[in-house]
């Protein structure tokens, strides 16, 4: 991720009903709902998420700062939020879940401004990250090849209406160790609540968030929203450097109208917010092809093969479906990680 900062204790979550959680809701809330009202001091408009530090006065008068996060500023900014959707300074009432072992947290499920003065209600920022899409491809037309034949991939393929659900695999088909591991799973231990890079499964294939593809003749530079993570995969077998080795060693090739990446020394990683993980023995095959949705658009679809002798009994399969959008702008990652 491009930065951290350490500030409260605290372990990051979003409660279940968001679809574009970083991870696990259980690693950071209860499910018991609260109420906080304070004055905002931050307002942190970035991904993986969304954030305000606010002072709440507790029984004693005495005043505590408390984090109050939110889902990824991708959907918040769908709902219509911004960069100056709140400002420091607003007295706002949160409502939400508690926070695990009882730190100063509160998951942002509602939110409401309120007048200093009356504590009259002025408004209620939506949580509807359905309510209004980016503009998607609709009334846009890009060819399907390049002038070379190649498939025409370059572009950012965000979200369409039908939203995260275009994400789609099974369970992992795991073996008997791979079963176990994942009985031991704790959302605590997730590496992306201490905002640790995730791997290559976690980044590619997990997704929900926007992906950017550039197209150049010797490789290719695959960007993503979500984590802020980037590849640049060549068309021939070069030597892995320390910098991409959480991310494994790709190498890419077309074959007709699909790019085909193929990756290798992975490391062991959790593969989503679930947790599982899989060993350093898998290997992955991406497949990227373009599409053409007759009421939607352009189209790019992914599908990612994870084969992984040590906890699997087969292969696994990834898919997700992706929108192009022109002029789409990425949102920064400002990850906040626990002391």
């Amino acid at each position: 991720m491009k930065l951290i900062i350490a500030l409260l204790p605290l372990a990051l979550g979003l409660a279940a009903n968001h679809a574009s959680a970083h991870h696990s809701f259980a690693a950071s809330f209860t499910e018991d709902e609260i109420v906080r009202e304070g004055i905002v001091n931050r307002y942190v408009f970035r991904n993986p998420h969304v954030i305000l530090f606010m002072s709440v006065e507790d029984g004693n008068g005495e005043q505590a700062e408390w984090m109050v996060e939110g889902s990824a500023a991708t959907g918040l900014r769908r709902a219509g939020w911004s960069a100056d959707t709140i400002q420091p300074g607003d007295l706002v009432r949160i409502t939400g879940n508690a926070g695990r072992d009882g730190k100063l947290m509160i998951s942002m499920e509602h939110v409401e401004v309120l007048d200093p003065d009356s504590q009259a209600v002025l408004r209620i920022p939506s949580m509807d990250s359905d309510r209004t899409e980016v503009a998607a491809g609709e009334n846009v037309s890009i060819p399907l090849h390049l002038p070379d034949g190649r498939p025409n991939l370059t572009g950012a393929w965000t979200r369409g209406r039908d939203g995260p659900g275009f994400r789609n695999h099974r369970l992992p088909p795991f073996n008997e160790a791979g079963a176990a591991l994942q009985a031991e799973w704790d959302p605590i231990d997730d590496p992306q609540v201490a905002c640790e890079d995730p791997g290559l499964i976690r980044q590619a294939g997990f997704t929900p968030h926007p992906v950017r593809i550039e197209q150049n003749d010797d490789h290719v530079v695959i960007s993503y929203e979500e984590y802020g993570g980037v590849r640049t995969i060549y068309f021939d077998d070069r030597d892995i450097t320390d910098e991409f080795r959480r991310l494994g060693q790709s190498v890419a090739r077309y074959e007709g109208d699909t790019l085909v990446i193929e990756s290798t020394h992975l490391p062991a990683n959790p593969t989503g917010t679930p947790g599982h993980w899989l060993s350093d023995q898998a290997t992955t095959v991406e497949t990227y092809r373009r599409l053409d949705d007759p009421t939607q658009g352009p189209m790019v679809e992914m599908e990612m093969i994870i084969t992984d002798p040590g906890y699997l009994t087969e292969p696994w399969e990834m898919v997700w479906k992706k929108l192009y959008t022109e002029g789409y702008e990425f949102i920064p990652v400002e990850c906040y990680a626990p002391y």
